[in-house]
């Protein structure tokens, strides 16, 4: 998002409590994410997460209080209570405690939370998960920004902005979109991606198009192996937890247009 993380905050603090929404945006910053690296599942998983924090700002909203995190909530209570105070903004009270119940639905019936659920996790699954935690935390600002009106809707238009994951797979080749990246963050974007599977240092030549395989292999494979950010051995390369945490700080999973 262009607009900054602390700028959401500071927007949404002043009429909510804000330890809901630092979880919020946390949960939200991790439902993009999974999603832009294609990996649904955990996408889905952080939506129930998202929709928990939902309903306690929705519980606050209308009671005044909320329920403390690490207790069970009364997910349909919430949500058929809140319906019936008026004083409230209609996509406060109905539309997004009724889309809530729909994403803890998906967590829960569409073989996410459970072994031997009705289906795998699959991209229209994410795809609805990512857009509706837009939609809410769009709503939440239009409502409750305090604000210029002017600096709400540059909020707004961040979060809508268009999105694109900096990794996509064509075929059986992976292409890396952020050309600005250097040789070495490439390589590990791509193992990132790939993780927990080891790649061929062959398949990471082609993908990053480096086009002196002997420097590529003497020079960055070992420097990066020598930080303990991989580890290359006998032509396969896999990412270390310190190579894991270096791209989740420094490199950006999505691209924005």
């Amino acid at each position: 998002m262009s607009v900054q993380r602390s700028q959401i905050e500071a927007a949404l603090s002043t009429k909510l409590p804000k330890d809901i929404i630092i979880k919020l945006l946390d949960e939200y910053q991790d439902i993009k994410q999974q999603f832009f690296l294609r990996k649904f599942q955990p996408s889905e998983l952080n939506a129930a997460r998202f929709s928990e924090c939902i309903l306690r700002l929705i519980e606050f909203l209308d009671t005044g209080k909320y329920t403390a995190f690490g207790k069970q909530l009364d997910t349909q209570k919430i949500i058929n209570r809140v319906a019936s105070n008026t004083s409230l903004p209609e996509g406060i009270r109905v539309f997004i405690p009724q889309l809530t119940r729909v994403l803890l639905d998906i967590r829960n019936k569409r073989n996410v939370a459970h072994v031997g659920g009705e289906v795998n996790p699959n991209y229209s699954d994410s795809l609805f998960v990512s857009h509706s935690a837009d939609w809410i935390l769009v709503e939440l600002i239009r409502n409750y920004h305090i604000n210029r009106i002017d600096e709400a809707r540059r909020i707004v238009e961040s979060i809508n902005e268009t999105k694109m994951p900096v990794i996509v797979e064509v075929g059986s080749f992976i292409r890396v979109q952020n050309t600005k990246l250097k040789a070495d963050q490439k390589t590990l974007l791509v193992l990132y991606y790939k993780q927990p599977d080891k790649v061929s240092d062959t398949d990471l030549i082609k993908w990053i198009r480096y086009a002196n395989v002997s420097r590529y292999r003497t020079e960055i494979l070992r420097a990066l192996d020598d930080e303990a950010l991989i580890h290359h051995e006998n032509g396969f390369c896999t990412l270390l937890p310190k190579g894991i945490a270096y791209v989740e700080k420094n490199i950006s999973p999505e691209l924005i247009v």
